[in-house]
């Protein structure tokens, strides 16, 4: 009975491993229709949320270990091409830059909180991009009847979702703080923000219905659990030094320099960790692991920006028309961040070409590691990244009503350009891992934005009150988004 129980997990363990991993990399899919829907609104399905960590294998039939490969070789003979095209994860904008908005004007110093709202609809990851499914559907098919016929209903219904068309959305809500102090010529201005950050993969309705459809008659419930993620803290902090450089009564001039904190550390822990080793002996307890490390790398919300400290330069003026009730505002700024080490996904070289021969996965378990790396399942490694410099530039218009409002829009261009890895920390020979698909490449947004701030004047200083918001129009390998705030604060 031992023996049969071992030859047994022997097969639950391979099935289980490669659909998984295909149903994982489904999951990345952003190329989405207009029809999404939230995963928490599809009621008729269930994961169990300690789906990986619950499951019983003792309970489960005998079978021989032989018979996991009677079912491999039309899904083995059908995979014509590694599905993974690039592995670099996906990315939003800083809440540092998110907000194109000074607190007053280029002469005062102030305490504002602007309480915001943002959310991005479109991560940057799009499956035709990122995964090679088209060329590997037959396979994928194969894969499901499978997962289907081997698993059953409830534990099928953990993994049948992954395989259908996903996009990750993020949400943020929080204040971003600014404290601003003023001193004859000087100025110093310190921006921090606190937030609760949520990522999560969508489904669109017709591999709702679908799903739906497959599982018909069931009365088990959908949990989403497992499906996104979410975090709170600090962001990272901004620190301004500038300098009145001109000060005249209708056009001023601000120029200084400004430091990056990643004080986002503080409430970030690391997504990836650096393992991999696929034990046939061993591997039900290391491919939920394995899973999550994929999946956390797509889902898990980042705060700040990875992890690096900044140093850069700025430039800011205001110049008045209309008896002053007219003003043109301009910023730009330039933002160096300093290497880190970072945590990324790196697929292997090709080296492994179709046709795929069964008994070489099943006899040799160092081919079968290295097909999985090159083909399904990229490994974590620890890396010295050195993020693209950040360029912004903001460029607004304030009209000062007569009744102490001041209405605003403008327009913010944003662009990080194509990050560098200094080095990767590992003892196998760097050559012979896609580098090149694991590296962000340079990012650029555009943004239109408004503002509405009413003045209410006190004795010594200025009550503010205001609202805004800002939508993309134009994105390339960033997430597209938009943002709503409220303001409150005093200028001084």
């Amino acid at each position: 009975m031992k023996k049969n129980l071992h030859n047994l997990l022997y097969k639950i363990i391979f099935i289980l491993f490669i659909f998984s991993l295909f149903s994982e990399l489904k999951s990345l899919d952003n190329n989405i229709d207009n029809n999404n829907f939230n995963l928490s609104s599809f009621d008729d399905i269930f994961i169990p949320a300690d789906f990986f960590d619950g499951i019983d294998y003792s309970q489960i039939p005998t079978r021989s270990y032989s018979d996991i490969f009677d079912k491999l070789p039309e899904i083995v003979n059908h995979i014509e091409t590694p599905l993974w095209e690039y592995t670099k994860p996906p990315k939003g904008r800083d809440v540092l830059y998110l907000m194109p908005h000074r607190i007053s004007s280029l002469d005062h110093g102030g305490l504002i909180f602007n309480l915001f709202f943002n959310f991005t609809n479109k991560m940057n990851f799009s499956t035709d991009e990122a995964l090679k499914l088209d060329e590997n559907k037959q396979a994928l098919d194969e894969l499901l009847d499978v997962l289907v016929a081997e698993l059953g209903t409830k534990e099928a219904s953990g993994l049948i979702p992954l395989f259908k068309k996903l996009t990750i959305q993020e949400r943020k809500i929080g204040a971003l703080i600014q404290l601003a102090f003023t001193k004859a010529m000087f100025k110093i201005e310190i921006d921090s923000s606190l937030q609760f950050s949520e990522r999560n993969l969508w489904l669109n309705k017709s591999d709702q219905a679908r799903i739906k459809e497959m599982f018909t008659g069931t009365d088990e419930t959908f949990d989403d659990h497992e499906l996104y993620k979410t975090k709170f803290g600090l962001g990272d902090t901004r620190i301004k030094l500038g300098l009145n450089s001109l000060n005249m009564p209708n056009f001023q001039v601000d120029v200084g320099f400004e430091g990056i904190i990643p004080t986002s550390n503080l409430s970030t822990d690391p997504k990836l960790n650096e393992y991999y080793n696929i034990n046939l002996d061993n591997f039900i307890n290391d491919m939920p692991y394995l899973l999550r490390n994929i999946r956390d790398n797509l889902i898990t919300p980042q705060l700040g920006n990875y992890g690096h400290f900044g140093l850069g330069c700025f430039f800011e003026s205001k110049i008045d028309f209309l008896h002053n009730n007219l003003h043109l505002f301009t910023r730009a700024s330039f933002d160096n961040l300093f290497a880190a080490k970072e945590y990324r996904l790196i697929p292997s070289k090709q080296t492994i070409f179709p046709p795929i021969r069964l008994n070489d996965l099943q006899d040799n378990p160092e081919f079968l590691t290295e097909f999985i790396k090159e083909y399904v399942f990229p490994p974590a490694y620890q890396v010295l990244i050195s993020p693209g410099d950040i360029i912004n530039f903001v460029a607004a218009i304030n009209y000062d009503t007569n009744n102490h409002w001041t209405l605003g829009f403008g327009y913010d261009y944003y662009n990080q350009q194509k990050e560098k890895f200094e080095r990767i920390y590992t003892t196998e020979d760097i050559s012979t891992l896609r580098t090149e698909a694991a590296i962000a490449p340079a990012a650029i947004q555009h943004k239109l934005f408004f503002q509405a701030n009413h003045t209410k004047k006190q004795k010594n200083w200025d009550l503010i009150l205001g609202l805004g918001g800002d939508y993309t129009i134009a994105a390339q390998n960033i997430g597209q988004d938009w943002t709503i705030f409220l303001r409150i604060g005093a200028s001084f």
